[in-house]
Order: C-alpha cells, then sequence, then structure tokens
C-alpha cells in the first residue's frame, strides 16, 4: 500500500485508490452477510415500495434521494437539541 498526503503540504495520509478496490476479506464477507440476514425482512420491505414506487411512474433522482437525506439528519439535529 502506498500512502500519498492528501495535500502537498499535509502530513495527513491517505490511501491509494487500489486499496479501496480490493476484493473483502473473509471477515468482511462474513459481517456483511450476517447483517443482510438481520436486516433481510427490512431489505425486501424496500425493495418491494421501490418497485411498487416505479410500477406506479414514481421515481426518484439522486439529487431527490440527498435532500431527504439531509432534511431527515437536520429534523434528527434538532430533535436531540
Amino acid at each position: 500500500m502506498t500512502i500519498k498526503s492528501a495535500k502537498p503540504e499535509s502530513n495527513v495520509p491517505v490511501e491509494d485508490d487500489e486499496d479501496f478496490l480490493r476484493p473483502p476479506t473473509e471477515q468482511e464477507t462474513a459481517e456483511l452477510d450476517a447483517w443482510i440476514e438481520r436486516n433481510k425482512d427490512a431489505l425486501n420491505a424496500s425493495i418491494r415500495r421501490a418497485r411498487e414506487d416505479f410500477a406506479r411512474g414514481e421515481s426518484y433522482t439522486l439529487e431527490d434521494v440527498m435532500a431527504e437525506i439531509r432534511e431527515r439528519r437536520r429534523l434528527r439535529t434538532c430533535q436531540d437539541e
């Protein structure tokens, strides 16, 4: 793994993109499989809702999704205060 700094004047190391494109380790694969198993009902429900929305002609752009995420975070932050 080659480490290079984020900026020429920075001492903060940044990993090469190659490090992010490696195959998952056995442990990472096992953790992901366990997470999917724990959440499979919610994942399947989400997929069903998405298919139903699409069948009704409803679709969302990436910008729509990101705006919704920002709004939810904002509301959660307001509730925590």
